[in-house]
């Protein structure tokens, strides 16, 4: 389902071709998939890696341009790579509170969050120039004239379909239509749960 046949079939399930609402369903389908990164952050369109960087040495804080979400943080030394420990930031305060006392990272929390991205801080602060990684969540870039296709109206149109009628129903004020699309919405979502349960167990365990 692309983004010309999305915003067609909001306007075909709703039966409202009014300047208002047409001139709406851009922001509509927006808020739509933000429902749905919301509902769904594990979908794998929203996994996604920083690129390659080195820590600063003295440097314990650095921002993750677009991560809505920390999976995991690594560091590379001498081509070993080793996974950080996640704790909240009164746990990292406790165990190194002083900054300046350099060392190799063990462990990271997330600090803050905003329109930059999310921001981590490591303990101990390091100690050398090491190569690190971090896997977040994100959500896609969204569906526009310029991007007619994503992972989530090709994979989850459903979910999609059914957040965006949710929303303009929502938009149009019309509580027996809202309800409606809730309820659709809510199932599709289980539906799409269900769906990557299946894939993990086939993942890890060799079969469904």
């Amino acid at each position: 389902m692309s983004y010309t046949t999305l915003k067609a079939q909001i306007q075909d399930f709703l039966e409202d071709d009014s300047t208002e609402f047409v001139a709406s369903i851009d922001t509509i389908i927006a808020q739509a998939e933000e429902m749905v990164f919301q509902r769904l952050p594990n979908l794998p369109c929203f996994r996604a890696t920083s690129s390659a960087a080195n820590l600063v040495v003295g440097t314990a804080s650095y921002t993750i341009p677009t991560a809505r979400m920390i999976r995991q943080v690594s560091i590379t030394d001498t081509n070993v790579v080793t996974y950080l420990d996640h704790r909240v930031d009164s746990y990292i305060r406790d165990y190194w509170p002083n900054a300046t006392t350099q060392g190799t990272p063990r462990m990271y929390s997330t600090d803050s969050a905003g329109t930059a991205g999310t921001v981590i801080t490591l303990a101990p602060t390091p100690s050398a120039a090491l190569a690190y990684s971090v896997d977040f969540i994100a959500p896609e870039t969204g569906l526009s004239n310029a991007n007619p296709n994503t992972w989530i109206d090709t994979n989850a149109s459903t979910v999609l379909l059914a957040a965006a009628l949710y929303e303009a129903s929502a938009f149009l004020k019309a509580p027996e239509t809202l309800s409606l699309y809730k309820t659709q919405f809510d199932e599709a979502v289980q539906l799409t749960v269900q769906e990557m349960q299946r894939d993990y167990a086939a993942e890890y365990n060799g079969g469904i």
